[in-house]
């Protein structure tokens, strides 16, 4: 049906990774289309050698976007130009924003496909799907297949992310494991980085679990990172001593070649964690502040661990732009090491139903409020099950101002508040002061009827309730 298929995906690296899934889905639709990747510089390694991909666009404009600098029209018509003179037939804007949805639109690509939730312009799309960003039972892999309803692609069961890595940086990389002394096996490497969209974990931390797993496994540690992790690494190799060697500031492509080599790789939550994930790399993902929900980032297909523990940070979470670091050390190196461990010594990793649930468990944060008896047994349910839920009685809330209940809802990081039984206004005004706040928002769920007997009843109650949401 399509002959030149356009793929926008210019943003970060673990945003290309994760789209990959979606990428050869498309392609296994289409095999005989000719698939074009409209992608930056500093991420086009993530495609290089892909069998689904026949040619990489490289991009110009996002670094401006995210910067919030001013594209002058001339820019736009410069890449309408270039992208209508290449008569595709399909476009995809997994990236979302404006400028590329405007580009295909006045490229007169025939058949477009963006965010229907984009309202301002979802109009430019020709055949707009909704991607329920709002929930987190959605993982981000999943959000590029929403977008490709229009094409009757759905995900599979067996949907991974796939990285390419050159043989010729296969072979640099292991020269270089040589050379920096690295001893055989296991080969694990720690990445103290997250590239500042994220909390990193403790770096006392980081040096105390690189010495016990070099002490254990008789080896070194090999330390990556990027350029603002120059002057932490280093501060780091004078207290590991002989533990360790640092590797950071690889170009991506002799990134991914070394993280294809590993039999264990620990990060923060951030693009390389998924690489690591896409090249099946045992991983160890640390997800440290509130604002991190692995329900939507957690890795995806490869054998892992993802941890994330209930902070005791009072105050709103803007992980990007905190200056406080409450949340760093809330993670222990007791549990990331014991978690390394089972990982290197063969532990099974959970089956995509078990492994989707404990990404629920962790970003699903459950406030209960009323007086009935089926919010007791709904409260026991998910206690016995160890998930995430608060419970007040109709006295508290009755106590309870509006400050206290904004304040409650911050500490905890409250992304649903399931009521029994008539919602009080000042619950329900309490909720909807959220969306002015909170990088989340508190959704309202009303329960007139509750009907959830089991545990999986409610979860799937749980489930519809985020997907359907619309604010």
């Amino acid at each position: 049906m399509f002959k030149k298929i356009l793929i926008i995906r210019p943003d970060a690296i673990g945003d290309l990774t994760l789209a990959t899934p979606a990428i050869a889905a498309i392609k296994e639709k289409f095999p005989k289309a000719h698939i074009a990747v409209w992608v930056r510089p500093y991420n086009q390694a993530v495609i290089q050698n892909n069998p689904a991909i026949d040619e990489i666009i490289i991009d110009d404009l996002y670094d401006k976007i995210f910067k919030k600098q001013r594209i002058f029209p001339l820019k736009y018509l410069e890449w309408v130009k270039r992208i209508k003179a290449k008569n595709f037939d399909l476009a995809i804007n997994f990236n979302g924003e404006f400028a590329y949805a405007l580009i295909a639109f006045l490229a007169r690509i025939p058949f477009r496909i963006g965010d229907r939730g984009k309202i301002l312009y979802s109009w430019m799309y020709s055949h707009p799907a909704l991607q329920h960003f709002n929930s987190w039972a959605i993982h981000e892999v999943e959000h590029h297949f929403e977008l490709l309803k229009p094409l009757n692609i759905t995900i599979k069961s067996n949907s991974v992310m796939h990285v390419y890595p050159a043989e010729k940086k296969i072979e640099e990389a292991k020269q270089l494991l040589h050379t920096s002394g690295i001893p055989g096996k296991p080969l694990m490497a720690v990445n103290v980085g997250t590239g500042g969209a994220n909390k990193p974990w403790k770096a006392e931390y980081f040096v105390d679990l690189v010495k016990q797993l070099a002490q254990k496994y008789n080896t070194k540690i090999v330390l990556l990172g990027g350029p603002k992790e120059e002057s932490l690494v280093a501060k780091m190799l004078s207290a590991v001593a002989d533990s360790a060697v640092s590797l950071i500031n690889l170009p991506l492509d002799s990134f991914i070649a070394l993280v294809s080599l590993l039999d264990l790789y620990i990060g923060n939550d951030t693009g390389p964690s998924h690489i690591a994930a896409a090249l099946n790399a045992p991983s160890i993902v640390l997800f440290t502040s509130k604002y991190q929900k692995p329900g939507r980032w957690a890795p995806w297909g490869n054998r892992h661990k993802f941890i994330k523990n209930i902070s005791n940070c009072p105050y709103p979470c803007r992980s990007p732009s905190c200056k406080r670091d409450l949340c760093i050390d809330e993670i222990s190196v007791e549990e990331v090491f014991s978690a390394a461990c089972g990982l290197l010594e063969g532990e099974i990793n959970a089956s995509p139903a078990e492994d989707k649930l404990e990404r629920e468990r962790l970003s699903f944060n459950i406030l209960l409020a009323g007086d009935s008896p089926e919010k007791e047994a709904v409260y026991q349910i998910l206690q016995k099950n160890n998930w995430r839920v608060w419970s007040f009685s109709q006295p508290e809330i009755v106590k309870l101002s509006l400050k206290d209940l904004q304040a409650f809802y911050h500490f905890r990081e409250i992304n649903i508040l399931h009521v029994f039984g008539k919602v009080p206004f000042k619950l329900r005004l309490s909720a909807l002061l959220t969306t002015l706040n909170m990088p989340f928002p508190v959704m309202l769920v009303e329960d007139q009827n509750n009907r959830c007997s089991n545990f999986s009843e409610l979860v799937r109650f749980y489930e519809d309730k985020f997907n359907h949401r619309v604010v």
